[in-house]
């Protein structure tokens, strides 16, 4: 037998916090280039970018418990980020800032997946794959959807499965575990 299972992890916690820290520090910059620039068109430009921000955010603050509503917000500043970047710094600067948007963009959408066979317990996260065998295993618990591991040297794993997951059947899942790990520990 095999299971799988998607849990719930915090890469969209982390990329909502990294969209809020862009937008705060483009908040900054701009009203830092504003008040130090001299001539009055560009100064024009900032202030009417610094309203842009504000009126987005107003915007999003009143539709932020619709679907798709954080994609949304992060591609349109990330449009205006980068033409701030290309109007008052320069081509360089924007592209430095376009291939961390598209690295954090991808990473967030990566899945934090577990895989149960004979052969062990395999964990994949964004950036690698970790197999476990059954050797290491002391406990694997599936109870109401939450999942736990817990590891001969002390070390638990405990996540919340993601909804979207096959049902699968606790008990038979958790005596699968219980076989593959004892049938281990007799060879």
């Amino acid at each position: 037998m095999e299971y799988r299972f998607t849990l719930k992890d915090n890469n969209r916690k982390a990329y909502n916090t990294f969209v809020w820290f862009l937008f705060f520090l483009h908040i900054v910059a701009a009203a830092v280039f504003g008040l130090n620039a001299e001539d009055r068109d560009v100064k024009l430009g900032i202030y009417i970018l610094l309203g842009f921000y504000g009126v987005i955010y107003t915007v999003y603050f009143f539709f932020r418990q619709q679907k798709k509503t954080m994609e949304t917000f992060s591609f349109i500043m990330a449009l205006l980020y980068a033409n701030f970047w290309l109007k008052h710094v320069g081509v360089i600067a924007l592209f430095i800032f376009g291939v961390v948007f598209l690295f954090v963009t991808v990473v967030q959408e990566k899945k934090t997946t577990v895989f149960f066979s004979a052969q062990g317990v395999h964990l994949t996260r964004i950036f690698k794959t970790i197999m476990y065998p059954w050797q290491q295993m002391d406990n694997i618990v599936l109870k109401d959807n939450v999942l736990t591991i817990d590891f001969i040297s002390n070390r638990i794993i405990q996540a919340v499965i993601a909804d979207g997951n096959e049902t699968v059947d606790e008990i038979k899942f958790n005596d699968f575990c219980f076989e593959q790990i004892h049938k281990h520990d007799l060879v």
